[in-house]
């Protein structure tokens, strides 16, 4: 989800970055057509991405739609990970960009023009939503990942024009959904999910495993992976990557310190296998951070 834009201001351009690549796809809504939709994108990674870097648009709104796993991203210098069931909203003027890297997971977005003179029900419904406060949209629909994605199988299947027209009413239809849906206010947690994650927090350096975990919590294994996926988006084993974030954060602190070390404190079998599980979230080998 970005827009060209130069170095200095992340604010200059909203020319759409329309290219794509490997796991990452592209869809030209407004060669299609369908303006106000602009553009329609969807990234399914297997391992961690370079960061997305600063981008803000002048006439832009940006929706974003974890179908998979969490998102980091940062609005105007505030975090907010955005996860399953819930949608962020990217106004025009904001500046956004994700974490250390893009994680590895599915993520949806939508990008739309936004003018405010606009009469016709899809341009107010945007109008309102670059008016809402807050980044997060509230957590209804829960289906809006889906949404999206059933409306994207439709591009190029014929009849072309019939086709096109019901994908347009079926984004438009998500678009004046969610303008009706209030802003979002924090979910509460589930207790015994919320200790477990407090509980990783302060023993990320120690080898800690998913089975941890589930002790923790108290609840049985079938039950704590369902509520840990419901909270978090992801599973117990995949939430493991802030392993690799705090080792990141170790070899960035402390370069004298040898990687095997770092592995083995941390729970890893073997150096390969943590260089692996390293590589598959933060998007390069130890020994290349540590070059950067």
């Amino acid at each position: 989800m970005r827009s060209k834009t130069s170095a200095g201001n992340p604010c200059t351009s909203d020319e759409i970055d329309l290219v794509s690549a490997a796991g990452r796809h592209i869809l030209d809504l407004a060669a299609l057509g369908l303006a106000p939709l602009l553009a329609l994108g969807h990234y399914r990674y297997r391992e961690a991405r370079p960061a997305l870097p600063p981008q803000c648009h002048q006439r832009l709104l940006g929706l974003a739609f974890p179908a998979r796993g969490e998102v980091a991203f940062t609005v105007d210098g505030e975090p907010h990970p955005v996860r399953p069931g819930q949608v962020l909203r990217i106004p025009p003027g904001h500046t956004y960009q994700t974490g250390e890297v893009q994680p590895r997971g599915e993520l949806w977005w939508l990008i739309l023009h936004y003018d405010r003179d606009a009469e016709d029900a899809l341009g107010q419904a945007i109008a309102g939503l670059c008016a809402q406060p807050g980044p997060l949209i509230g957590a209804a629909p829960l289906r809006a990942a889906s949404s999206v994605a059933q409306a994207a199988e439709l591009a190029g299947r014929e009849p072309r024009r019939l086709a096109e027209a019901l994908l347009h009413h079926h984004l438009s239809a998500l678009v004046l959904e969610l303008a009706l849906t209030p802003p979002a206010t924090p979910p509460a947690s589930h207790p015994d999910v919320a200790r477990a994650l407090t509980w990783l927090e302060e023993h990320l350096g120690d080898p800690v495993q998913a089975a941890d975990l589930t002790a923790v919590s108290g609840m049985s294994t079938s039950r704590f992976y369902e509520a840990f996926t419901a909270e978090t988006g992801t599973s117990p084993k995949d939430y493991l990557r802030r392993k690799t974030e705090y080792a990141r954060a170790w070899l960035l602190r402390d370069p004298a310190t040898p990687v095997t070390k770092i592995a083995h404190a941390l729970g890893f079998s073997s150096s390969q296998h943590f260089a692996t599980v390293f590589r598959r979230y933060q998007g390069a080998a130890p020994s290349q951070l540590r070059i950067q």
